[in-house]
């Protein structure tokens, strides 16, 4: 369990390096890589916000699904959302919280008192 435990905080200090752990890098460059592509959408760049889709409308449309009971509900959800995230991305402050701030979007971006 301890094991268990110290992977999960990053590894125990003089612990080796290994595959596994290279695993655990692989979320972090995927949100350095959203908001990268954020500060792109933010400049106009529909490429960017193609591949933002590409990368994380999978996801997104699970999650929706879950919340809007219908994959056709989820659908029309998911097409708000990126509508969203390319209106609003010039509010975006870079710093790597971009899969957050795209999973706000998606999720409670009609809520009252969210900015826009």
């Amino acid at each position: 369990m301890k094991a268990a435990t110290d992977k999960a905080q990053g590894g125990a200090p003089n612990q080796p390096t290994g595959s596994a752990d290279a695993r655990c890098v692989v979320p972090g460059r995927v949100t350095a890589h959203v908001d990268d592509l954020l500060v792109q959408i933010a400049h106009g760049s529909k490429n960017a916000l193609a591949e933002l889709y590409d990368l994380l409308a999978p996801l997104l449309l699970a999650l929706l699904r879950s919340r809007e009971g219908s994959m056709e509900r989820a659908r029309g959800a998911l097409v708000d959302a990126f509508a969203r995230i390319w209106r609003r991305a010039p509010s975006y402050e870079p710093g790597h919280g971009g899969l957050e701030w795209v999973l706000d979007q998606a999720t409670n971006a009609d809520a009252p008192g969210r900015a826009t």
